[in-house]
């Protein structure tokens, strides 16, 4: 890409004027070698962007160079409501660390895609901008690493595999779990038969619609004004980007107010797909389904109000995903959270920093017991974090814990319960080869993300 920033931005950028997408002819993406660090943007400086940010922060190879958000500074950006974050923050956060003043921070994502001199980005926005954003990042020849859920819906996912194979960047889906050893070890042991014939598993997601922690905000349903922290002028907008707007483009506090969003379809995929895109992640790999997928949901019960606009997602719910060889995993809010396998030999359950093993594994030792015919899953290299796994394959070029066709087939499973919920059916048939619905028309539609505002997939 042989553009020097400022050239690029005044033939490429800035040209664009009211146009939405990126229309510029796909970069190869630039592998730095060994001496070189890896120069990094963060797009969204919410909780988990900064989380995130502080994970890269410890690998002395990158340098985050840019911060990027529609948010100047916002309180009760963060889960709990108790810390300030935006653009402006996580600048403070990166030049207290770097100790300079060197952190670009600009509004537009845009802005960070016409730079030359980035190679990567963290995508930590909601989930609706999730997939455009993927996507003109892979055009540009940006690796990425794209927080979980990483779709809004099954038609975005497809395009996102798409373009990442088509591309070559580097792509991780932010599923962590795949880098934590207990779920590996869990994972190892059922798929090499150390529970004996596993054919049913119980998956326990959190419930929920309104808020996230006792968000004080979660359950206003007023229209208010345009905060003043979306600046400068169209930041509202850019936050909102493909999502559908509200009746004059209302800002909805018990919604729009950060970490609110994704109890609704316009932005979020409820619970399902926020912690669905964790533990059936887990599934498919235990099950060695990564590049495939369940045959059906069925037994769907939920308490969704369907005259409900604002919190539009079920607060309790439950379903089972059926694959193809009669294996069933029953997923509900009522279960801990976690995944329990039920074996012959005993139930193995795991969790974040749990893994209860029956009584003929307690005993098991993963470096003296695990035998060259089992099981071996991907394990990150040097067993660093699911960050430093993203910047080993910037360098290699190599795969990632969980690439983005991987993370498309595990997201589906949580897509195809919700829409279960809006349909209002108790199941539904998949084809895992066509990616399509089996016998119903009006869900096979609703694989489909419609996108607003002049924004495209592209």
């Amino acid at each position: 890409m042989n553009l020097t920033r400022k050239t690029f931005l005044g033939t490429g950028l800035l040209a664009l004027g009211g146009c939405r997408m990126f229309n510029i002819a796909t970069v190869n993406p630039r592998r730095p070698k060994p001496s070189e660090r890896v120069n990094l943007a963060v797009i969204g400086c919410g909780t988990q962007g900064f989380a995130n940010m502080n994970g890269f922060l410890q690998d002395k190879r990158v340098q985050i160079t840019t911060v990027c958000d529609p948010v100047l500074s916002a309180g009760k950006y963060s889960y709990r409501s108790e810390k300030t974050y935006g653009r402006a923050p996580a600048k403070m956060y990166v030049d207290a660390f770097y100790k300079n003043e060197d952190c670009r921070m600009v509004a537009d994502f845009r802005d960070v895609l016409a730079d030359p001199s980035v190679d990567a980005v963290l995508i930590a926005t909601p989930d609706h901008w999730h997939a455009i954003q993927s996507v003109m990042a892979m055009k540009a020849g940006k690796s990425v690493y794209c927080q979980k859920p990483m779709s809004l819906g099954v038609s975005e996912g497809q395009v996102m595999a798409r373009v990442a194979k088509e591309t070559g960047v580097t792509f991780q889906v932010g599923s962590q779990q795949r880098s934590s050893s207990e779920f590996r070890v869990a994972a190892e042991l059922v798929a090499s038969g150390y529970i004996g014939d596993c054919k049913a598993c119980e998956i326990g997601l959190p419930g929920g619609n309104q808020g996230m922690y006792g968000h004080q905000n979660s359950l206003c349903r007023e229209l208010w004004p345009v905060p003043d922290y979306f600046t400068p002028k169209g930041m509202w907008d850019m936050w909102q980007g493909p999502a559908r707007h509200w009746e004059g483009n209302a800002f909805i506090q018990g919604i729009h107010d950060p970490m609110c969003w994704r109890f609704n379809s316009r932005t979020g995929g409820g619970m399902i797909t926020d912690w669905g895109a964790h533990h059936l992640d887990i599934l498919q790999w235990t099950l060695g389904m990564d590049d495939s997928g369940p045959v059906a949901i069925e037994n769907m019960e939920h308490d969704r109000d369907p005259n409900d606009r604002i919190f539009d997602w079920a607060a309790n719910y439950s379903f089972d995903v059926v694959y193809a060889n009669g294996f069933r995993a029953h997923v509900s809010n009522k279960l801990p959270n976690g995944l329990k396998f039920h074996g012959k030999k005993g139930d193995l359950f795991v969790a974040r920093g749990k893994l209860e093993r029956p009584e003929s594994l307690r005993k098991w030792n993963e470096k003296k017991d695990l035998k060259e015919g089992d099981v071996h899953l991907y394990r990150p290299e040097g067993g660093v974090s699911h960050e430093m796994d993203f910047i080993n394959a910037v360098y290699s070029g190599g795969r990632t814990a969980c690439p983005c066709s991987v993370g498309h087939r595990s997201i589906t499973i949580a897509h195809l319960a919700n829409i279960c919920e809006r349909l209002g059916v108790s199941g539904l048939k998949w084809d895992p080869a066509r990616e399509q619905v089996v016998g119903n028309d009006a869900a096979n539609k609703m694989l489909q993300v419609d996108h607003h505002n002049g924004w495209t997939l592209g």
